[in-house]
């Protein structure tokens, strides 16, 4: 009976381990992955709140194209315009309040509490309208080809928005040009949107709606803390009959969970890293803007660290509970 009894009990130690470990990193993936705060934090780190203006350049490049009420003179006008543009009206800390908005928005829809995930261009709009924004536009028309003389007499008779392409005009005509100049900014910041979309809302609540998986995996992660908690509870009823064994049969399990715990989450992190790049590769890119995308895979490895920290932490407690437990174990022992 007793060895019955001990052969149950090891299974449920081994199992403990097992589910031990899986619960360290579940719960703590659960509750960090999905918080902006850490990816702020990356981005801080690795510097990415300078790639915002790329990633707005793209969405507003995108959402004039794809807008058939745009005007006409928005067309042609390149990422790299768009960049250089919001790089030279959008100080540091306003950059870095949007980027931190859209990190919100998209951990928002990620975590159920928006259909969609945008991204505000009001700052801009407003920096826009300003002499900043004129002058802007000014060494936008600088960077185009000469003029030609049927361009220059548009120019001339305040038709911006016809159909004919930017230019730049001579040095002694762009003075005259600054009327037409706050005029046409007056209209673009009615013509550009207020926000832009970074993940469409056209899938929620669908089957094809990513966030469905997510909320079930979720939802097994949370769950993973009561799985070690059974079986301790069965190495407990079947094991446990003076406090040797209990130090005994809680020490050792306590302490290779911990060990192998902090052991994984400190040198696997480059790995897990890789791993949730795949995932990322493999379901994010469908619902995801490109330069987006690949800001978001470039925080990865420092997000992970971050998340893995605690399992380091906290397996670290779990093998010195484990540890003291032992050694009194045998102290207890050698002193009888």
């Amino acid at each position: 009976m007793d060895i019955f009894r001990k052969i149950i009990a090891g299974i449920c130690a081994i199992l403990f381990v097992v589910s031990g470990v899986i619960a360290l990193f579940a719960f703590n993936i659960e509750s960090k992955a999905f918080n902006s705060a850490n990816y702020k934090q990356a981005f801080e780190n690795q510097n990415l709140y300078e790639r915002m203006p790329e990633i707005l350049a793209n969405a507003l490049h995108v959402s004039i194209a794809e807008n058939v009420n745009a005007a006409p003179y928005l067309k042609p006008l390149t990422v790299e315009d768009w960049r250089a543009t919001i790089a030279s009206l959008l100080p540091p800390e306003e950059i870095k309040t949007l980027t931190d908005d859209a990190l919100d928005s998209v951990l928002n829809y990620l975590n159920g509490n928006a259909d969609s995930a945008v991204i505000s261009l009001l700052p801009f709009k407003r920096h826009l309208s300003s002499p900043a924004g004129m002058e802007v536009v000014k060494q936008i028309l600088r960077a185009q080809t000469d003029c030609t003389t049927e361009q220059l007499l548009q120019l001339g008779l305040g038709l911006l928005s016809g159909e004919i392409g930017l230019c730049n005009p001579p040095a002694e005509f762009i003075g005259l040009l600054n009327p037409l100049i706050e005029s046409q900014l007056q209209v673009m910041t009615l013509t550009i949107p207020d926000e832009v979309t970074l993940i469409s809302g056209t899938q929620s609540n669908s089957t094809t709606d990513l966030r469905i998986n997510l909320d079930r995996a979720r939802a097994v992660m949370k769950v993973t803390p009561f799985f070690p908690l059974f079986f301790l509870f069965g190495v407990s009823a079947f094991a446990i009959r003076s406090l040797v064994e209990w130090l005994k049969w809680w020490g050792y399990p306590f302490f290779i969970t911990g060990a192998i715990s902090s052991a994984t989450a400190l040198l696997g992190a480059p790995t897990f890293g890789l791993i949730v790049q795949r995932l990322l590769q493999n379901r994010g890119a469908n619902f995801m803007p490109p330069i987006f995308f690949s800001t978001m895979r470039e925080t990865v490895s420092a997000v992970t660290s971050q998340i893995l920290k605690p399992v380091v932490i906290e397996g670290l407690i779990l093998a010195v509970v484990g540890l003291i437990m032992m050694l009194v174990a045998i102290f207890i022992v050698k002193r009888k």
